[in-house]
């Protein structure tokens, strides 16, 4: 048995390494809440950078963003299609930060997307040409940037530059075509749900204990 953990072990260390190698590892910024959030979006290679759009559940990017195209069904669902079910969150082979950065990564469940909306202050601002919000821990004073990267429908980007939309890993309760969000633009922000064949960033999460040491924020204004 303790071999067998071992292997397993060493074969996830291998994967994080390999991993690590093929994807930039954001740093991981401590909030104060109970997961540490990426400082920049999955595939960028800045914090400002839109980084890549993904479907609900797909973990690659592509240049259709429409029913038509959608992996798990065209309106119905054919994965994640339950009733009503609370906390419906996605398998790690469905999770893009888990498949793309491994180490821990992950994407937020709806629950730790609410901890960012409603426990920090969040300021409209502009950093190095990109609007977006400056998210600020109210107990560590720490912050994050989330760029307004707009989001995909079709082959059309919307919005760049005025709002954001970014996943969570929860699937609505109520409405299995739609997954759990953040939703912002230049008035107001708040968590919400959309269909989930359009394309939006995704800002990872890791726990605590595994994040690596790093240094404070990313040269936040």
């Amino acid at each position: 048995m303790k071999m067998i953990m071992r292997i397993a072990f060493l074969a996830t260390a291998l994967r994080c390494v390999l991993l690590s190698a093929a994807n930039a590892q954001p740093v991981a910024v401590d909030m104060g809440l109970s997961v540490k959030w990426a400082d920049r979006n999955l595939g960028a290679d800045a914090p400002e950078s839109y980084g890549d759009y993904f479907a609900w559940g797909e973990t690659a990017p592509k240049e259709n963003y429409s029913w038509s195209t959608y992996a798990w069904g065209n309106g119905a669902m054919t994965k994640y299609a339950e009733g009503f079910i609370l906390n419906r969150q996605l398998d790690a082979e469905d999770d893009a930060a888990q498949v793309r950065l491994g180490c821990g990564w992950r994407m937020p469940t709806f629950t730790e997307v609410q901890e960012l909306v409603y426990q920090c202050d969040w300021l409209l601002v502009s950093q190095n040409g990109v609007t977006g919000y400056k998210v600020t821990s109210k107990a560590t004073g720490e912050s994050i940037f989330l760029p307004a990267a707009g989001y995909m429908e079709g082959t059309k980007r919307h919005f760049p530059g005025t709002a954001g939309r970014y996943w969570s890993a929860t699937r609505h309760p109520y409405h299995p075509q739609c997954g759990m969000n953040i939703f912002f633009s230049e008035e107001f922000y708040y968590a919400y749900f959309y269909g989930r064949f359009r394309g939006y960033p995704i800002r990872p999460v890791i726990q605590g204990d595994d994040a690596p040491e790093t240094p404070t924020a990313s040269g936040l204004p």
